[in-house]
């Protein structure tokens, strides 16, 4: 016991594959070990996202939070953690997060107030990202902004993606495996397959709608408009003198 709690803080592939068999012995062989997801918690870090053990990491992940009798505490600690850390994860690493939030949410339906909660220009966000504890963060009282961010995101297939949390949940949860070995290699292959489709050509020029970007005032007459508006807005931007 002591030799694999032992494993479990050296971290790394050796960590990962001592979490399966601690986790092997709780489950089936009636192991006490309470402090198994705090230690679980604390591997959730940026440099998880770039290893090349994220996705064995994944789905051992997967795999511990399945079970339907988790506080929801504890998983809003799991799922917030995670999108604290999408700010700062590579593409391939967004597109296995937002899934797995997602299939996290659909299993276990208390955790959904979460995307639900509202927030102003002044928001506070109540999560604790320095708390080791996942049942002491707050996190439940939070809300996943970080994820409702990447609808922006430059990459669209991110960008979609994240979209998924403005829908109503009737979608079947996402097979992770289909996510997992994502990397800037197969995500580069799939867009330039994507863009070899497109029929039409992209436009490369658009015009100016000048009382629109420049509206002038209801007394000023055609003729001051035309002074007001320059003729070559890009020239006049960078018309320094």
């Amino acid at each position: 016991m002591d030799w694999i709690a032992g494993c479990v803080d050296f971290g790394g592939t050796v960590g990962l594959l001592a979490f399966n068999g601690l986790f092997t012995l709780i489950k089936d062989y009636n192991l006490d070990y309470p402090d198994f997801y705090t230690r679980l918690y604390a591997y959730l870090d940026r440099d998880i996202l770039h290893v090349k053990h994220r996705a064995r990491f994944f789905r051992l992940l997967e795999l511990f939070l399945s079970s339907t009798h988790l506080p929801a505490q504890l998983l809003a600690s799991f799922v917030k953690r995670l999108s604290h850390l999408s700010l700062s994860a590579p593409p391939s690493a967004i597109l296995i997060i937002i899934p797995f939030v997602f299939n996290i949410l659909k299993r276990h339906p208390a955790s959904m107030v979460l995307i639900h909660q509202e927030w102003t220009a002044n928001y506070e966000d109540p999560f604790d990202p320095d708390e080791r504890s996942p049942l002491l963060t707050n996190a439940i009282a939070s809300s996943l902004w970080e994820l409702a961010s990447h609808q922006h995101h430059y990459l669209e297939g991110v960008s979609s993606m994240a979209k998924i949390f403005t829908t109503p949940f009737t979608q079947q949860p996402f097979a992770m495996e289909d996510f997992l070995d994502h990397t800037y290699t197969t995500l580069f292959e799939s867009e330039s397959k994507r863009i070899t489709k497109i029929k039409k050509d992209p436009a490369l020029m658009f015009e100016f709608k000048k009382d629109d970007l420049f509206p002038t005032t209801a007394s000023a007459t055609a003729t001051e408009a035309q002074t007001l508006m320059p003729t070559d807005v890009v020239a006049e931007l960078w018309r320094f003198g």
